[in-house]
């Protein structure tokens, strides 16, 4: 019996009843999925002063299969972690026939509908989340995310970006592909530098790529590009992305989820991305020979940490309107009824209240940021 196909035959709510029920947050904290931020990305830390710059390494693509028989729990999984269910297609994508997304993380899941492609597929379905999706994640979500996805879902990656923003812009990719003319690299054959501008002489895009992307590559490529540029002023940075394929990516995912904790989880995403490339005086073996930009780049890498969005602040907010808009009318009814009968009421108002799953999720950011409280609220 087909039973995502049953699933998705209302294409809406009945995709995963089940992830609606909440339990406690006691009776699920051990399975319960990581919290997303609502999408909200944090403030621009490019415009941070230099000894705020600290969320500059991250994980900016991750993509590739887990067995059809854990879609439905990986859903359910999904829904409860983003706060809301998919949107469903009628197509897929890389082969597959439908798929749902996420909004507005970019999360998308595909599987087949027919068991003749689904053996085509080796019984599995396809996974992917972008740089949006995976910036709305702290650090130590990110990690949580990334172990279950392997741990319960049985993911098995197929690429995987990691990245280092430069915001003291150490060097330019112009001048790296300088460098990189006289041979003064390793680690891969060959480079390309692409630049743009318009009529007017304005730069509209700067990079240079090492190595070769897709079928023919030997699963690494590594792109340094002017951030600024891209992202149209919003991070002003000079950006290093390392992409790992085939083979490599799912060694390089399980290194990274099998890492003891999120401090060591980041130090080995800054140890990839250093370890992808190196820039020696061309001809030299010898790291005593590493050219100075590069040194730069090492120590920064060493001392980075996760990119780590800022809360929505939606319970501050709450508290902010009620104490400003219903305070004023809980006193008038607390004088009118007494003291006893106005905590019977304001208890009777309040316990039957079921809190919406993104009302629910407000609440998982503001104990992540700021602690549980010591006793349940007594309705």
């Amino acid at each position: 019996m087909n039973i995502l196909a049953d699933r998705i035959t209302d294409r809406r709510s009945r995709l995963v009843p089940e992830c609606t029920v909440y339990p406690s947050h006691r009776e699920r904290v051990e399975d319960a999925p990581p919290t997303l931020l609502g999408g909200v990305n944090g403030k621009n830390i490019s415009k941070m002063d230099a000894g705020e710059r600290k969320s500059s390494i991250c994980i900016d693509w991750l993509q590739g299969t887990f067995p059809y028989s854990k879609m439905a729990a990986l859903i359910s999984y999904l829904n409860e972690m983003c706060g809301g269910e998919a949107e469903i297609y009628d197509h897929g994508l890389v082969g597959y026939q439908e798929s749902c997304e996420w909004h507005p993380f970019g999360i998308k899941v595909c599987w087949d509908r027919d068991k003749k492609n689904r053996i085509n597929h080796a019984g599995r379905a396809f996974f992917q989340i972008g740089g949006s999706g995976l910036s709305s994640f702290s650090p130590e979500s990110l990690y949580k995310f990334m172990r279950d996805l392997s741990v319960r879902f049985f993911f098995k990656a197929s690429r995987i970006d990691l990245a280092f923003d430069d915001y003291e812009r150490i060097i330019e990719p112009e001048e790296v592909n300088e460098y990189s003319n006289q041979g003064s690299y390793k680690g891969f054959r060959k480079h390309k530098f692409i630049g743009g501008s318009t009529r007017s002489g304005e730069a509209t895009d700067a990079g240079i790529y090492f190595g070769t992307r897709g079928k023919n590559g030997g699963g690494k490529f590594v792109r340094c590009y002017d951030k600024q540029l891209e992202s149209k002023g919003e991070t002003n940075s000079i950006r290093w992305e390392v992409e790992f394929s085939k083979d490599r990516a799912n060694n390089i995912y399980f290194e990274l989820v099998m890492s003891v904790d999120v401090e060591a989880f980041a130090t080995k995403i800054a140890l990839f991305i250093g370890g992808s490339i190196d820039f020696i005086e061309g001809g030299s073996r010898s790291e005593i020979d590493r050219l100075a930009f590069w040194e730069q780049i090492l120590h920064h890498l060493g001392s980075a940490s996760l990119r780590s969005p800022v809360a929505d602040g939606s319970i501050e907010k709450s508290i902010g309107w009620v104490s400003k808009s219903v305070t004023p009318s809980l006193v008038k009814i607390r004088k009118a009824i007494g003291d006893d009968e106005f905590n019977e009421w304001l208890q009777d108002q309040m316990q039957d209240v079921v809190l919406k799953i993104k009302a629910e999720r407000q609440v998982q950011v503001y104990h992540t940021n700021f602690g549980e409280p010591l006793e349940e609220a007594p309705f």
